[in-house]
Order: C-alpha cells, then structure tokens, then sequence
C-alpha cells in the first residue's frame, strides 16, 4: 500500500488498493479472508500539510468460538491520518496512531503496517455465528453442558477408572 508523496498534487488525491493478507503482512494464524481486502484512500495536501482518511472493507472467515464452524463477516473500517515532518529528537514514543512522522524529504510511504493494525484490531476477539444476520446455527442453541456431556459419553479415559469405582462405592 505505498504511496509516492512527491508525485501527489495540490488538493484531494484518489487512491485505491486491492490488497492480499499476504501483501499486508497478515498471516492465517491471524485468521483467514475470504477474497481481498479493498481499500479506498483519499490523501489531501495543501502546501507542506499532509492527511489521509480511508476506509478498508474485506470478508473474514474465521471459526465459531462455539460450534467451530466456519462462519463468514465483513469487516469495514474508517481511520484518518496525519503526516508530519521533522520529528523532534526529544520524542521517542508516541501513541498517536493517526500521527506517521516523514523524513525531510518526503519519497514513499507504505501504510500497509498501519492498514493492518486497524484491520486486526477490528476482529472479534471471540467469533460467534450468533453475530451473524442469518443468527446462530442448530449446534450454538443446544445447551453448553448437553454439547460437554455428549463429548463425555463419546471418549472414554481408562486412567480415570479407579477414581471412578471409588466414587461409585461412595454413592
């Protein structure tokens, strides 16, 4: 996702990105998309002031947190950003997101990095199919301790066998 500063006219300038989670540096253990991630810049400058406002939308497909099946969501996400030249050497840290400090010359700037950290920050930490418009699936309704239960009928541990006589003899 770079773009050429020395190349950007007076005013509004028009970009627009079709990206994949490989071109931004976002790995499947992240999670995983469905298609490309499109974005849609608009960078202004007038005179040395730089900013952008963009917005990226893509598909992602992750897993249900409870019935693991995969589920699929759109993700659309608006940021603006600042360009600033001349950092000061005093300021080592800061926690502006929306301020990206440039060399004195400005040449190319890849926003990927910051794409991406806006993209993954609007991921549901747990995906559930219930978020979905269609709603839940069959298996999210069924009660929790009915889904644990059918788990333990189905596996069988022979090392809990003792604890088990011992705890029936109590009964």
């Amino acid at each position: 996702m770079k773009i050429d500063l020395r190349d950007l006219r007076e005013g509004e300038t028009e970009f627009a990105f079709e990206e994949t989670p490989a071109d931004l540096h976002i790995t499947e253990e992240d999670t995983q998309f469905a298609g490309a991630i499109n974005t849609r810049l608009v960078v202004y400058k007038f005179g040395d002031s730089l900013s952008a406002k963009g917005q990226t939308n893509c598909l992602v497909r992750p897993e249900c947190a409870r019935c693991l099946e995969p589920i699929e969501f759109p993700i659309a996400v608006s940021y603006t950003f600042v360009f600033q030249k001349g950092r000061p050497d005093q300021m080592n840290d800061d926690d502006d997101e929306m301020l990206i400090w440039l060399n004195e010359e400005p040449g190319e700037i890849d926003l990927g990095n910051d794409v991406k950290d806006y993209i993954l920050l609007e991921l549901p930490m747990i995906p559930t199919c219930a978020a979905l418009p269609s709603g839940p699936c069959e298996r999210y309704e069924q009660d929790p301790q009915e889904l644990l239960e059918y788990e333990r009928e189905k596996t069988h541990d022979p090392r809990w066998d003792a604890l088990r006589a011992l705890k029936e003899n109590e009964q």
